[in-house]
């Protein structure tokens, strides 16, 4: 590393990186692991960053690692100090004094501090492109330094381990507080320790991909909880999957728009009686701009056809506006859009915007993996965080074959809910397209189930880019 990013380094105080030779190869020696410390600069009052009770892996990842590569046996009769850090103007400094037993020739520190990303690239310790930056949730900088008995430092090695939180099984509201669950972050760190040597390149930049962490909640863990996920492809332009009914395949072409002229007061205009209810019901109907959607959908293993017909606004809303509602598109807020299988008519909804789920909540203290809900960790070691009601970005609910149906998606989690005669039947995961999804029994008939599945994965509903 240059002096003038490692000047970089020192004013800020994170890293003490040490100026000095490193030694190639000892003769056998023996050395002590005196002193392991942590601390996060992202979440001071996290307890995701605190040390494991148990951190036996941690120096058996030193000793397979950097002791191995420097021909240095631990001694294994002395106790490793752990030491939380409480200031960031602690970071990267080593309290040396008093060290343990002064026969033994050589003494190691281990520094582990999560940073930001944003530190990592202001600082030009880390160059990466602009297309990766935003996956990177934190950097772990792994810092070991060995000193002599005159207490000099020998030894100094450092790993920068980006984590880069993933969609795995998981599924439920994403917390931010933390990449992922202690026991996944300490097995990376782990893992980025074993990769220290007296080989490892100054500042040398590992990247650990680890499962999401889902914030506790009281609506989705029961249906979710150590349930098999239904893996969907969409892969070929078409969503297949299996459920132990069989193989299915379903397919969502693209939507179509058609815009409708309100000033257009001919009878022949196939939209005047939406025209009418436009000009009776919307204010500003007069800038804003109508259309009719029609979205396809088809079950092919069935080869059953379906289109949705419905009607949405457009708000163009004046940039001083008082508007609250930053959300331009909106469905008409009425029963008005139809479903229809073939050309028949079969059910029709309305369509409403961040609906509050009552009673359920989701808890930011405590996060787990989104899939076993008897495995929680709590986030904050402080003042907690207040609950956060579930609010349902949009939601689409009607009657379709004498069936009430709802279908609540929200947008934060990438989470679909699909209940049909008000019982949760589909637990449906994915962004733009349908990854996985849980199916809970019910008494319906499949070919309801993969209909409501089809609309919840409809192009119309998505958030808008």
């Amino acid at each position: 590393m240059n002096r003038k990013a490692m000047n970089k380094m020192s004013r800020i105080g994170l890293v003490l990186l040490f100026e000095c030779a490193v030694v190639i190869g000892f003769a056998q020696s023996n050395l002590v692991v005196e002193q392991i410390q942590s601390y996060s600069a992202i979440n001071p009052t996290g307890m995701y960053w605190h040390l494991p009770s148990n951190i036996d892996p941690i120096l058996e990842a030193m000793d397979n690692g950097i002791f191995a590569s420097l021909n240095l046996q631990r001694d294994k009769q002395y106790t490793t100090i752990t030491k939380i850090l409480t200031k960031e103007s602690q970071m990267g400094k080593i309290t040396v004094g008093g060290i343990n037993s002064a026969n033994i020739p050589y003494h190691a520190y281990l520094e582990l501090y999560e940073v930001a990303p944003s530190f990592a690239y202001n600082n030009n310790l880390l160059n990466l492109p602009a297309s990766k930056k935003d996956s990177i949730h934190s950097i772990w900088i792994i810092a070991c330094t060995i000193l002599n008995q005159k207490q000099a430092p020998v030894v100094q090695k450092t790993i920068l381990l980006g984590i880069l939180p993933i969609q795995s099984l998981g599924i439920g509201y994403p917390i931010n507080t933390s990449s992922s669950t202690p026991n996944n972050i300490f097995q990376a760190v782990t893992k980025g320790i074993s990769m220290l040597s007296k080989n490892t390149n100054e500042l040398e930049y590992l990247e650990a991909k680890l499962p999401m962490a889902y914030a506790t909640d009281n609506y989705w863990m029961p249906y979710i909880h150590n349930q098999p996920r239904i893996l969907l492809d969409t892969s070929k332009g078409f969503i297949s999957y299996n459920t132990n009914t069989g193989s299915h395949l379903v397919r969502v072409p693209p939507a179509v728009l058609n815009k409708i002229n309100i000033k257009d007061k001919s009878l022949s205009n196939p939209f005047k009686e939406v025209v009418a209810y436009i000009k009776k019901n919307r204010i500003g109907s007069g800038i804003n701009e109508y259309y009719q959607v029609l979205q396809s959908l088809r079950d092919v293993k069935n080869n059953i056809d379906y289109t949705i017909e419905g009607y949405i606004e457009f708000k163009n809303t004046p940039f001083f506006s008082n508007e609250t509602n930053n959300n331009a598109i909106r469905f008409l807020p009425d029963s008005m859009h139809t479903i229809y299988q073939g050309k028949d008519s079969i059910g029709n909804f309305n369509v409403k915007e961040n609906v509050i789920e009552k009673d359920k909540y989701f808890n930011p203290n405590e996060l787990f993996n989104g899939y076993d809900s008897s495995k929680k960790f709590m986030v904050l070691s402080g003042k907690p965080f207040p609950m956060q009601p579930i609010v349902h970005s949009r939601v689409i609910s009607g009657k379709l074959k004498n069936h009430a149906f709802s279908i609540q998606l929200n947008f934060d989690s990438n989470i679909k809910t699909v209940l049909l005669n008000e019982k949760v039947v589909l637990i449906i995961e994915g962004e733009k397209n349908p990854s996985m999804m849980i199916s809970i029994p019910s008494q319906s008939e499949e070919s309801i189930t993969n209909l409501l599945f089809l609309i919840a994965s409809s192009e119309i509903f998505q958030y808008p880019s």
